[in-house]
């Protein structure tokens, strides 16, 4: 996190149209600093809530008596009394800062745009989840959200368009990779690549990828997301399956045919070919074996 506010020296304080307010509330302590009759208020007593950015927060002389009276303070005449959040506009030194706390250290960052308006003076900060994936047309060039956190809870947000480059390694398939068919290791190498930073981590080493299968094609050549790639099935549907009945101390083991694929520890259906009976199991560890849950099993 950056913060991009700086100190406000007093004199400027006194001397401005308008009292600057930093937190949620204004308190005693900031009609104090803007009239000392009111510095026998407790400096923590919330007198009112902040503006919103932008806008002004102005105590006429009526209610200032009434706060006057309400708190012990001989009434007297009041000038009107007014509070506004401190805006600032973020350089872009500040904002490149706040984006460099969130990306690797080895990436290479340019800022090509900037929103242009004016926020309270906060804290800075730019999540990797506030950055939009570079579209075709877009040339790299992505939009970041980023927020500013300001009077102390509240936040605003605030936009730049970035180039944003890191080296990585990746999985590339020498062919295309149709969706569903396990990956060959033989179809794979691994490349050194300068590209946009993605949200999806692609496959570094092969042995992430191979055996599995893609939940969507690949083209030849593309970094394999480690997010499309499942695992494959200890069986697929038609596989025979020992199975493996426990009832107490006694034991039965028959062959049943899968009904669907299924992974260890997944409950699959199973038909007996003797009954014609389907029923449901936990495959176990060893591809084969399983554990019947179903009292009856369908023999």
């Amino acid at each position: 996190m950056m913060a991009i506010a700086g100190a406000i020296p007093t004199a400027a304080l006194i001397d401005a149209a308008c009292l600057p307010v930093t937190g949620n509330r204004i308190l005693g302590r900031d009609f104090a600093l803007a009239d000392p009759r009111f510095s026998v208020l407790p400096a923590s007593l919330t007198i009112g809530f902040a503006p919103a950015p932008g806008t002004r927060r102005t105590f006429a002389s009526s209610e200032l008596q009434r706060i006057a009276r309400a708190n012990g303070i001989p009434v007297r005449n009041f000038d009107d009394i007014c509070f506004e959040l401190p805006m600032i506009h973020p350089s872009e030194a500040e904002v490149a800062v706040a984006m460099r706390r969130a990306l690797p250290a080895n990436a290479t960052l340019r800022i090509v745009e900037m929103a242009g308006f004016d926020v309270p003076a906060g804290v800075l900060e730019f999540p990797l989840a506030g950055l939009e994936t570079p579209g075709p047309l877009n040339h790299g060039v992505q939009l970041w959200r980023g927020t500013v956190t300001y009077a102390e809870t509240r936040r605003l947000t605030f936009w730049a368009r970035v180039e944003i480059s890191v080296p990585f390694l990746a999985v590339v398939p020498d062919k295309d990779l149709p969706q569903g068919v396990p990956i060959e290791a033989g179809s794979l190498r691994v490349e050194a690549r300068t590209g946009p930073l993605e949200h999806d981590k692609a496959a570094t080493r092969i042995a992430e990828v191979q055996g599995r299968l893609p939940r969507r094609a690949v083209k030849a050549g593309s970094a394999i997301p480690l997010a499309i790639l499942a695992d494959a099935p200890t069986v697929r549907k038609g596989d025979p399956v020992t199975v493996e009945v426990e009832s107490g101390r006694a034991r039965l083991l028959f062959e049943a045919v899968a009904e669907a694929s299924a992974c260890d520890g997944e409950i699959v259906a199973l038909r007996n070919p003797a009954s014609g009976k389907t029923f449901k199991a936990r495959l176990e560890a060893g591809s084969t074996a399983l554990l019947v849950i179903a009292g009856r099993f369908g023999q």
